[in-house]
């Protein structure tokens, strides 16, 4: 591992002056080299002694409260024809009155690691530097969006940092199940318990209701067999004699209407009737309309479309070489989060994307995370800007859609929540 030596340049020292009286104090990039000091000054040097790649710089973080701030690049032996030494690292800035300056130089002397070069396998080296800003009060670099990574931190940060909040009749979020049969509480999912309560329950009262039209219809049998006897009877008394023969003895009815038999049948259809517009109370309370009026099978499929939690859904296709667009629509509700995998020839890349409904930008990256899981934990791939060749997508209120920028065909898989 290498051990830098480093410090502010003279030049970087008359530039942080300046900062500290109001002049923004803006970083350029970052070079490395591979030259060894012999007798030099570090404050003295103007220049990397044998520079050998420019860096992007990727990140500024100045942790509040302190006088160093980070800096930080990664270097890549891509393009790197001959391996080097990795000896010399260098930080400009620019200086109103000189223009770009060496701002703070290291050497690692013996201790440099060696950088391979391209062809030799791919390396990826993250490369922070603190450097003393003091109090300067504005601080900022010269930033390629388009080559940032977000490394493992940064990312469990972000994912540490979402909030979802619990769901209401216009809002969706977090809803808290619940097995309750009678309650009518509107920010809670009915469980497969309540549900099969309450099927349970319409199921007993369609077997009292079967119960009922079959006593209904023997009793209008009875009653109708009973008023031809009683046509047909020579006198009052045998006529009575004959009917009470044919219906039964109406004390003995289970219902408590016990003096008359249509009052008695009229009790049995009302009950029937109370029955199910519970049951259809019921199942309102669980989301889905419905109606004392529907009948016992419209009840029945009405208690199939309770909804109990979140839905899902997912799938998979391919693209050509390229620079192309995937629509996935026709889902049964709106995602808020959305998964693509995809299967590269150089290693799989994952897609995640938390964002909201943008409809009014419809092909800019918005709220997209892309890694590449083949990396380092502590530099995965991250894009946010609709380059040719960079990855966005955003949601739909059925669906949602992605950019696939490749130079080789490929495949996709992709998984999609409520």
């Amino acid at each position: 591992m290498s051990s830098w030596s480093y410090t502010l340049t003279n030049k970087g020292r008359q530039l942080q002056a300046k900062a500290q009286a109001g002049t923004q104090l803006v970083y350029t990039k970052m070079a490395v080299g591979s030259g060894s000091l012999s007798g030099q000054s570090l404050e003295a040097m103007t220049a990397l002694i044998t520079p050998v790649k420019d860096l992007a710089i990727e990140r500024v973080r100045r942790p509040p409260g302190t006088t160093r701030a980070l800096i930080g690049a990664t270097l890549r032996n891509q393009g790197v024809t001959t391996g080097f030494y990795l000896r010399e690292v260098g930080i400009f800035a620019t200086d109103p009155d000189d223009g770009e300056i060496l701002y703070m130089y290291a050497n690692a002397g013996t201790t440099a690691d060696y950088i391979a070069p391209q062809g030799d396998g791919i390396i990826e080296k993250a490369l922070n530097m603190n450097v003393f800003v003091g109090s300067a009060a504005n601080i900022t670099a010269n930033i390629d969006e388009s080559l940032v990574y977000a490394t493992k931190q940064e990312l469990d940060e972000a994912i540490a940092g979402i909030n979802i909040r619990d769901a209401s009749l216009t809002e969706k979020g977090v809803t808290q199940l619940s097995s309750a049969t009678n309650s009518s509480a509107e920010d809670k999912a009915a469980t497969p318990k309540a549900v099969k309560t309450v099927n349970e329950a319409a199921m007993a009262a369609q077997t009292t209701a079967n119960a009922a039209n079959l006593a209904a219809g023997a009793a209008q049998t009875a009653a109708a067999n009973a008023q031809s006897a009683a046509n047909a009877a020579e006198t009052p008394t045998g006529a009575q004699a004959k009917v009470n023969a044919a219906v039964g003895s109406l004390p003995s009815l289970l219902t408590s209407a016990k003096g008359n038999a249509v009052a008695a049948i009229n009790e049995l259809f009302t009950s029937a009737s109370n029955g199910k517009t519970a049951v259809a109370a019921a199942i309102t309370g669980k989301g889905v309309p419905a109606s004392g009026s529907d009948t016992f099978t419209q009840l029945a499929t009405k208690i199939g479309q309770i909804v109990t939690g979140k839905r899902y859904a997912s799938g998979s296709g391919d693209v050509a070489s390229g620079v192309g667009k995937v629509t996935i629509s026709g889902l049964k509700f709106t995602p808020s989060f959305v998964v693509v995998f995809l299967n590269r020839t150089a290693g799989p890349w994952y897609y995640a994307h938390l964002g909201k409904l943008n409809p009014s930008t419809p092909h800019a990256s918005y709220g997209g995370v892309l890694f590449d899981p083949s990396t380092s934990d502590s530099s995965p791939t991250f894009l946010s800007t609709n380059t040719a060749n960079s990855f966005y997508g955003f949601i739909t209120t059925d669906g949602f859609e992605f950019k696939i920028g490749s130079t080789s065909a490929l495949s996709y898989t992709w998984e999609a929540y409520e």
